[in-house]
Protein backbone atom coordinates (compact mmCIF):
# COMPACT_ATOMS: atom_id res chain seq x y z
CA UNK A 1 0.00 0.00 0.00
CA UNK A 2 1.32 3.32 -0.57
CA UNK A 3 1.56 6.37 2.02
CA UNK A 4 1.79 9.90 1.49
CA UNK A 5 2.78 11.95 -1.26
CA UNK A 6 3.02 8.55 -3.11
CA UNK A 7 -0.21 7.88 -2.38
CA UNK A 8 -1.41 11.16 -3.34
CA UNK A 9 0.16 11.49 -6.77
CA UNK A 10 -1.20 7.89 -7.69
CA UNK A 11 -4.77 8.96 -6.77
CA UNK A 12 -4.29 12.51 -8.27
CA UNK A 13 -3.41 11.07 -11.47
CA UNK A 14 -6.10 8.79 -11.98
CA UNK A 15 -8.49 10.41 -13.92
CA UNK A 16 -11.52 7.86 -12.40
CA UNK A 17 -10.80 8.97 -8.91
CA UNK A 18 -12.90 11.50 -7.30
CA UNK A 19 -12.66 13.28 -4.02
CA UNK A 20 -16.10 13.98 -2.11
CA UNK A 21 -16.54 15.63 1.27
CA UNK A 22 -19.59 15.44 3.95
CA UNK A 23 -19.89 17.32 7.56
CA UNK A 24 -21.91 17.33 10.54
CA UNK A 25 -21.92 19.91 13.71
CA UNK A 26 -19.75 18.50 16.83
CA UNK A 27 -21.92 17.86 20.03
CA UNK A 28 -20.74 20.68 22.15
CA UNK A 29 -18.91 18.51 25.23
CA UNK A 30 -16.31 16.84 22.09
CA UNK A 31 -13.21 18.92 22.80
CA UNK A 32 -12.28 19.85 19.31
CA UNK A 33 -15.96 21.47 18.86
CA UNK A 34 -14.20 24.77 20.11
CA UNK A 35 -12.17 25.10 17.21
CA UNK A 36 -13.76 23.44 14.64
CA UNK A 37 -17.34 23.32 15.53
CA UNK A 38 -18.04 20.75 12.31
CA UNK A 39 -16.34 16.97 11.64
CA UNK A 40 -15.51 16.08 8.37
CA UNK A 41 -15.45 13.05 5.56
CA UNK A 42 -13.78 13.25 2.80
CA UNK A 43 -13.15 10.11 0.99
CA UNK A 44 -11.45 9.30 -2.55
CA UNK A 45 -13.82 7.10 -4.62
CA UNK A 46 -12.42 5.01 -7.88
CA UNK A 47 -15.58 5.53 -10.30
CA UNK A 48 -14.65 2.41 -12.02
CA UNK A 49 -15.91 0.54 -9.34
CA UNK A 50 -17.18 2.71 -6.66
CA UNK A 51 -14.29 2.06 -4.31
CA UNK A 52 -13.37 3.62 -1.44
CA UNK A 53 -9.28 4.21 -2.93
CA UNK A 54 -8.78 7.11 0.46
CA UNK A 55 -10.69 8.26 3.23
CA UNK A 56 -9.95 11.07 6.14
CA UNK A 57 -12.07 12.76 8.89
CA UNK A 58 -11.49 15.63 10.84
CA UNK A 59 -11.12 13.73 13.88
CA UNK A 60 -8.88 14.85 16.27
CA UNK A 61 -6.53 12.30 17.27
CA UNK A 62 -3.91 10.45 14.48
CA UNK A 63 -5.52 7.09 16.02
CA UNK A 64 -9.16 7.98 15.50
CA UNK A 65 -8.33 8.90 12.19
CA UNK A 66 -6.06 5.78 11.06
CA UNK A 67 -9.40 3.96 12.46
CA UNK A 68 -11.58 5.77 10.33
CA UNK A 69 -9.68 5.28 6.86
CA UNK A 70 -9.28 1.30 8.17
CA UNK A 71 -12.94 0.98 8.32
CA UNK A 72 -13.82 2.87 5.37
CA UNK A 73 -11.27 2.26 2.29
CA UNK A 74 -11.82 -0.64 -0.08
CA UNK A 75 -15.59 -0.51 0.51
CA UNK A 76 -17.89 0.11 -2.11
CA UNK A 77 -19.90 3.03 -1.81
CA UNK A 78 -22.48 1.41 -4.23
CA UNK A 79 -22.62 -2.15 -2.17
CA UNK A 80 -21.59 -1.40 1.15
CA UNK A 81 -23.01 1.60 2.05
CA UNK A 82 -25.14 0.20 4.76
CA UNK A 83 -22.35 -2.19 5.92
CA UNK A 84 -20.01 0.78 5.88
CA UNK A 85 -22.70 2.78 8.29
CA UNK A 86 -23.55 0.01 10.86
CA UNK A 87 -19.32 -0.84 10.74
CA UNK A 88 -18.45 3.05 11.80
CA UNK A 89 -21.85 3.01 14.10
CA UNK A 90 -20.76 -0.53 15.53
CA UNK A 91 -16.51 0.30 16.13
CA UNK A 92 -16.41 3.77 16.90
CA UNK A 93 -17.29 4.25 20.51
CA UNK A 94 -16.13 8.00 20.67
CA UNK A 95 -18.55 11.02 21.76
CA UNK A 96 -18.14 12.67 18.08
CA UNK A 97 -19.49 8.87 16.91
CA UNK A 98 -22.73 10.44 15.54
CA UNK A 99 -21.36 13.26 14.18
CA UNK A 100 -18.82 11.35 11.96
CA UNK A 101 -22.14 8.85 10.78
CA UNK A 102 -23.85 11.76 9.96
CA UNK A 103 -20.61 12.99 7.56
CA UNK A 104 -20.11 9.54 6.08
CA UNK A 105 -23.95 9.58 4.97
CA UNK A 106 -23.88 13.16 3.41
CA UNK A 107 -20.21 11.93 1.67
CA UNK A 108 -22.25 8.98 0.62
CA UNK A 109 -25.38 11.15 -0.91
CA UNK A 110 -22.44 13.40 -2.49
CA UNK A 111 -21.18 10.94 -4.16
CA UNK A 112 -24.30 9.56 -5.23
CA UNK A 113 -25.66 12.76 -6.80
CA UNK A 114 -21.98 13.38 -8.62
CA UNK A 115 -22.29 10.04 -10.12
CA UNK A 116 -26.16 10.90 -11.54
CA UNK A 117 -24.64 14.04 -12.79
CA UNK A 118 -22.46 12.82 -14.47
CA UNK A 119 -24.18 9.23 -15.55
CA UNK A 120 -21.61 7.19 -14.18
CA UNK A 121 -22.11 3.21 -13.62
CA UNK A 122 -23.36 2.39 -10.98
CA UNK A 123 -19.63 0.23 -9.67
CA UNK A 124 -21.52 -3.46 -9.78
CA UNK A 125 -20.07 -6.21 -11.86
Amino acid sequence: MLYGDDRVQQLFHNPRVVLVSGYARLPDPVASHSQYQRLGVILAVDTADGRITAADTTLLTDRAKDFFRALAEDASVTEDITELVRRVQSRYAGQSGAALTTALRRCLETYSQFKSEHQLPDGST
